[in-house]
């Protein structure tokens, strides 16, 4: 049984860090990036999402402690006032904007799994309806699971800062260091902080 995530942050390259209630951390690796971060409407970090239960950001979008937190908050997101004034055929438009995708075959997707017309106006739709609508969207953005691991208490890893005048004093004095996942401070958890990590090997 997996423990309840309390706090997230980035590993080496595209990994998750997970802090349970456990005490111990955990790795999400592989799939895709709104697997990683249990945030299947890649939703950006931010007052929205620290509110409906983010955890931590991997530098631009929220990390959720679980998927049903992260398919809670865009439902809840679909729910605000600049939705719902739109049809389903809006809301794909606004997020799936067709310079990037098909829309068409988008459209036709979400009508197939949801059984909704997407001329269908969104203050229509119920809660139910509206996280239906977010997995729906989800399946068709192509949110792959990866896998998930126990790190070790001494599993190790390098401290790397950016490099610039706007590096915190004490990140400064870690630039470099060889450290474990358990040690604290650690690299992107702090608000704010845009250092990494980097493997030993």
């Amino acid at each position: 049984m997996e423990p309840t995530y309390i706090s997230a942050f980035p590993g080496i390259g595209l990994n998750r860090m997970f802090v349970g209630n456990d005490g111990n951390i955990y790795e999400a690796s592989g799939g895709s990036r709104a697997w990683r971060n249990n945030n299947p409407g890649n939703l950006e970090y931010g007052s929205f999402a620290r509110d409906n239960g983010a955890i931590g950001t991997d530098g631009r979008f929220a990390i959720f402690p679980d998927t049903t937190t992260g398919f809670n908050a865009m439902a809840d997101l679909l729910s605000t006032s600049s939705y719902q004034k739109l049809t389903i055929e809006g809301v794909i438009n606004r997020y799936a904007p067709p310079s990037e995708n098909n829309v068409e075959n988008y459209l036709k997707a979400i009508e197939r799994q949801t059984g909704f017309t997407c001329s269908t106006p969104m203050n229509q739709l119920s809660k139910d309806n509206l996280l239906n609508l977010a997995k729906a969207m989800s399946r068709h953005e192509g949110n792959i699971a990866g896998k998930k691991r126990f790190v070790s208490k001494n599993e190790k890893y390098i401290w790397v800062t950016v490099g610039d005048d706007k590096v915190r004093p004490k990140h400064k004095r870690l630039d470099g260091t060889i450290r474990t996942w358990y040690d604290f401070p650690r690299p992107g958890e702090e608000y704010g902080c845009r250092c990494h990590a980097e493997s030993v090997n």
